[in-house]
């Protein structure tokens, strides 16, 4: 039981640990800056 536990929670580590990297390099290739360059904010509000 205690061996399902442990693997279950290294797992879920290991995905979090995982998501962080992928999530870190994404915003750092991805600035939100260029959001505004790209497609700017309309005047005109709908």
């Amino acid at each position: 039981m205690g061996l399902m536990f442990t693997t279950v929670i290294g797992f879920a580590v290991v995905i979090g640990l995982a998501a962080i990297f992928i999530m870190h390099f994404l915003s750092s290739v991805m600035p939100a800056s260029d959001a505004s360059t790209i497609d700017p904010k309309p005047e005109t509000k709908f």
